[in-house]
């Protein structure tokens, strides 16, 4: 039988909405976990995340958009590999600057973080950019079905959300980089039914190259969330947002005599 993590839960105390437990094996802070720590994320909250680092929640299932994101993102990075003189162009590059799109590590092969010099931060890139024989920006992958939320008032996806840019920044300053591209692909929703099918093209996958933000603070904020929380076994506060997340954590039945 797989381990639940929800066997080194101490207490759940309904009146402070927030968990207590035992540190069994805590992860790190990955990109995607330090937008939803900073309050960024309209959809996950710090409890969530501290639920999921502290080992207590094991994350999501996966559902079709998740899949089709996984499916999708080996076309993207070879449509960003096969249009150099587009990449040249985003980063201010000359026209027929050599570029090399590296590919990552395999999740499986590096212990799913790529990263492991840094011992609270760490995470999975989704590429590499290079010229000059170096490199020298970090590429992250994005699929959507909204378009509309990545439109600058012109009309140009330029927009990207402040929780994708703590995910890359955070590689980038983990990288000691400054650059980042990012490849936006939209899909439309009977593409999520059939990824398989989905080809990048012109019309539905965009490049937009941001500077490296100031990460300092991010981290410093990250990092003390990390000791007030995590270190000292307790969660934040839940929210409505939490309700089933909540409801599966009180599901769960220990047999006391094994604790």
């Amino acid at each position: 039988m797989a381990f639940d993590g929800r066997i080194n839960i101490i207490e759940i105390d309904d009146e402070t909405k927030t968990v207590v437990f035992d540190l069994y094996r805590k992860k790190k802070i990955s990109g995607t976990k330090l937008g939803p720590i900073l309050g960024m994320s309209d959809l996950i909250t710090p409890f969530k995340i501290a639920c999921e680092i502290a080992g207590l929640y094991p994350g999501d299932k996966t559902n079709k958009y998740m899949e089709a994101g996984n499916i999708v993102e080996p076309k993207i990075r070879k449509y960003v590999r096969n249009n150099q003189a587009l990449v040249a162009k985003v980063l201010g590059l000359p026209e027929g600057t050599p570029i090399i799109v590296e590919e990552p590590v395999e999740k499986e092969k590096c212990g799913y973080d790529h990263f492991h010099d840094n011992k609270l931060f760490g995470g999975l890139v989704d590429g590499y950019i290079a010229y000059g024989g170096k490199r020298m920006a970090i590429l992250e992958i994005k699929t959507s079905h909204d378009k509309s939320k990545w439109l600058d008032a012109d009309g140009n996806v330029s927009i990207i959300p402040p929780s994708y840019i703590m995910q890359a920044g955070l590689y980038a300053e983990l990288s000691n980089l400054d650059s980042i591209v990012f490849a936006i692909s939209f899909l439309e929703e009977d593409d999520y039914d059939r990824p398989a099918f989905w080809s990048p093209n012109a019309e539905n996958t965009y490049l937009v190259r941001i500077d490296r933000p100031d990460m300092s603070k991010p981290m410093a904020d990250a990092e003390k969330w990390y000791h007030e929380y995590i270190e000292m076994g307790e969660t934040p506060a839940w929210t409505d947002k939490d309700e089933e997340l909540v409801k599966y954590l009180k599901s769960y039945k220990p047999d006391k005599k094994k604790r």
